[in-house]
């Protein structure tokens, strides 16, 4: 890996929450009876998008980073229609790993917090750890 990103970068991305956010359909889903909110894969989906972000310009072309830990506090619902940024900040960065804390934020304060920390390999050594279909 190249060096960096920095302890304390950051990087925001902000959407807009819409009906195809939520967990519908999913095992996660809250049922009919609730309003519709952002729904937690579409959550981490984002945040996680974020943090590769702010890592993929230190990678050297034969690395890949994948996942290595990912964790979701939810503070209060999101419903539909909210505007979300999420802000996500370099909180350690060492020779084979980047941890980021993603917050995200609405105009009524931290709505939820994520931690991912991502892994970076060999694109050789990934290749030999996926079983082949």
């Amino acid at each position: 890996m190249r060096p960096g990103p920095a302890r304390g970068t950051t990087a925001t991305v902000e959407i807009d929450v819409d009906a195809t956010m939520t967990d519908a359909g999913h095992a996660t889903g809250l049922g009919d009876d609730l309003p519709p909110v952002l729904g937690s894969l579409a959550m981490l989906s984002v945040a996680t998008g974020v943090c590769r972000d702010l890592l993929a310009p230190h990678l050297e072309p034969e690395e890949l980073a994948v996942p290595g830990r990912l964790d979701l506090i939810h503070r209060t619902p999101i419903p539909v229609g909210t505007r979300v940024a999420f802000e996500a900040t370099v909180q350690m960065v060492d020779p084979t790993r980047v941890t980021c804390e993603v917050l995200l934020r609405t105009a009524a304060g931290v709505a939820a917090r994520a931690s991912y920390e991502q892994e970076v390999v060999p694109r050789a050594t990934w290749l030999e750890r996926t079983p082949a279909a």
